[in-house]
């Protein structure tokens, strides 16, 4: 298990941090704190670590925007 650290795309603030058995595809669904997560990108992926890049799915956002 490897530590993963999601952090926001656009603010780079950390949504979660939290150990998973690889780390997660680029294109893939993650869900954060009971949201779901587009994840965009990887960045020092390395056997110890691993920093990704999310941003809330659109969905998520559109529901979010209309309440």
């Amino acid at each position: 298990m490897i530590p993963v650290q999601y952090r926001d795309s656009e603010t780079e603030e950390i949504v979660e941090l939290r150990h998973e058995e690889s780390a997660p595809t680029m294109g893939s669904r993650v869900r954060l704190h009971f949201r779901d997560y587009d994840v965009l990108y990887r960045w020092k992926c390395v056997p110890t670590c691993c920093i990704v890049y999310v941003r809330r799915a659109m969905a998520e956002k559109r529901e979010s925007l209309a309440a």
